[in-house]
């Protein structure tokens, strides 16, 4: 099995039903080299380094924002998780991404309806 085709599983299996949007960036090859490096040791593609860092730095909407309980309540548990400050790429971190993402795919589909 080829390394491509191997990272696109994993990218499919960690973000099944978030739509990946494939596109060109330019980075200092200082900053490249840093991201590898974390990547490696993190048993990470780049990529996947990549969304991490920025999932960390761009955390989903705020409970405040949806009036549905069980998207608060996720909100409020990845809240908590956050607080002691989890080292990227820990369990504890993902726990807290997953928390977050299905939170905000429910405010999401409850704004659909229109809850």
């Amino acid at each position: 099995m080829s390394i491509s085709l191997r990272t696109n599983i994993v990218h499919h299996a960690i973000m099944k039903e978030e739509a990946l949007v494939q596109f060109k960036l330019l980075l200092p090859a200082a900053l490249k080299k840093r991201l590898e490096t974390h990547a490696t040791l993190n048993r990470r593609s780049l990529s996947q380094e990549i969304v991490v860092a920025l999932e960390e730095k761009y955390p989903a909407a705020e409970p405040d924002a949806t009036s549905d309980p069980a998207a608060r309540m996720l909100f409020w548990l990845a809240k908590r998780i956050r607080r002691r400050n989890p080292k990227p790429g820990t369990p504890r971190d993902k726990q807290a991404a997953l928390y977050e993402r299905i939170a905000g795919d429910i405010a999401e589909r409850m704004k659909d309806i229109g809850e």
